[in-house]
């Protein structure tokens, strides 16, 4: 079978993101190309296993449209690390490369109107192995966490650069929401 480039995956997207017009619609249209993207490994350079080591991944993006919308990532998750409760503020696809990323879904329990504070529900948890892929949209809560012993490593379609959002993390515990920046890798 043929490599399956970014530079195609890019296209592909653009293609169904000018058709489309809900988000589950483009969500699932990208779903299966993000695990043919995922399962060609060709393009995947040794630089995308680099993780930061304070915030625990390595986000290395792939592209991103000038004006911050249709970005890519690869995503280094070091074992026993992750990301705790966070929302996108846009649509997302992942597919699993390598490793395994354990990812928990949760539900708002409050409105949002209390600036800084939110209640939150665990509803779901799966974990993402290589082959696999999972679709989020905008409002969507989940945590994401390397639950296995090596290295993980993902792809993560984004309709907009994760730090042009205004999303947020959450602490389930404390009940509290903050505004959600990661550092991104050169």
């Amino acid at each position: 079978m043929e490599n399956y480039s970014i530079e195609t995956y890019i296209k592909d997207i653009r293609v169904i993101v000018s058709r489309e017009v809900s988000q589950e619609a483009i969500t699932e249209s990208i779903k299966p190309l993000a695990k043919r993207l995922a399962a060609d490994k060709s393009w995947i350079k040794p630089e995308y296993r680099e993780v930061d080591t304070d915030q625990g991944f390595g986000l290395h993006i792939l592209h991103e449209e000038y004006n911050h919308e249709l970005a890519v990532f690869v995503i280094a998750w070091a074992p026993g690390r992750g990301l705790e409760p966070h929302n996108h503020k846009t649509w997302a696809v992942v597919a699993g490369i390598e490793g395994q990323e354990h990812e928990t879904n949760y539900k708002r329990l409050d409105d949002g109107s209390k600036k800084g504070f939110a209640d939150l529900q665990k509803t779901h948890e799966e974990t993402l192995y290589p082959g696999k892929a999972v679709c989020c949209l905008p409002e969507d809560i989940h945590s994401v966490w390397n639950n296995g012993t090596e290295l993980a490593l993902s792809i993560h379609t984004y309709g907009k650069h994760l730090n042009h959002t205004g999303r947020s993390i959450f602490d389930v515990k404390g009940k509290t929401e903050t505004p959600c920046i990661v550092k991104v890798q050169n």
